[in-house]
Formats: structure tokens, sequence, C-alpha cells
């Protein structure tokens, strides 16, 4: 787990380094939109057309345990799609309370996890511990348990829509003072 965890820290301190490193030194021209004062001409109201009928959603049940596939890592507060970080990791809970986690081809075996309430905790055969909250499909996974470091891991189907993701270009813009 502290292999694993030296790791991602390492990655995520490259592209940090990366970013505070490139400065941008384009500068954009701003044009002024003519102003107009001439009145809106009036048109008939449409008809509303009526709302077509949602199509069923189809629920899918999650279950803990199972494999977790990484989607997003959230450093200093800012999410960033793993598909952008170049970044996988997997993550499986199996039955009876064992698992493993994967990072980059080095993979760690969990010699215990259990779920209480949301919480699911995670022991690693190397003595590591951590906590993920366990919600529809996904877990929340609090490397450092302090908020500063998250890996979110998804099962297949689960809705990630609601997570906001930066892109590089966004977390360069942010973290050079811009």
């Amino acid at each position: 787990m502290k292999r694993l965890l030296m790791s991602v820290l390492i990655c995520l301190l490259l592209i940090c380094a990366g970013a505070c490193s490139k400065q941008e030194t384009e500068t954009q021209s701003e044009t002024a939109a003519p102003e107009t004062t001439a009145e809106p001409a009036s048109t008939p109201t449409p008809e509303p057309t009526p709302e077509p009928e949602p199509e069923p959603v189809e629920t899918i049940t999650f279950t803990t345990e199972g494999t977790y596939s990484l989607f997003g890592v959230m450093n200093e507060g800012m999410l960033v799609e793993s598909s952008e970080l170049q970044t996988e990791s997997d993550l499986i809970l199996e039955e009876g309370g064992t698992g493993s986690m994967s990072f980059e081809g080095d993979t760690v075996a969990i010699t215990k996890w259990e779920l209480n309430g949301d919480t699911v905790s995670l022991t690693t055969e190397d003595g590591g511990e951590a906590d993920a909250k366990y919600h529809d499909g996904i877990l929340d996974l609090d490397l450092n348990g302090n908020g500063s470091m998250i890996l979110y891991y998804s099962q297949e189907g689960a809705d990630i829509s609601a997570y906001e993701f930066l892109t590089l270009e966004e977390i360069r813009q942010r973290t050079s003072g811009d």
C-alpha cells in the first residue's frame, strides 16, 4: 500500500510540477459588440408541444463486492479524470473480506475489508489502512485519511455524471496564478 501510495503521489507531483513550469504568454484581444437600440418585433406565441414521455430507466443494484475501476483523482481539491492522467487502477473486493488493488501494474493484496454503514475500511498486506465512502457503486478512497488525496473508483454501470472534472490545462491555469 505504501509503494502504491508513493506511486500515486509521484505521478501527481510530476503533473503539478509540469503545470507550474509552463507559463502561457498569449494575450487575448477584446472586441466590443455594437450596441443596438431597435425594439424587438412582436411574434405570435407558438402552441406548446406536448413533452414526450420519458423512457423507463433501468435500475442497477450494486453490491459492495466486485471490481471497481479508477475514474478520477482529487488532489488539493482539484478533480481530474484518470484517463486525462493516463492512469489505470482497479480495486477488487471479494466475498469473504479480501481482495486486491492494482495501480499501473503493481498489485497489493487487500487482506481485510469491511463495510460499516457507508464506509469501507481496507487493510493491505503491508499493514496500510484506508477508508472509502461507498455509495451507488462508487468508492471515494481517502488515501491519507484527511481528504487531501482521494481516488474515485466505480463499478461498471455506476453513474459518475455528477462529478465535475478539470482538464490538465485548467489545472495549469489555476496553479500558475493567472
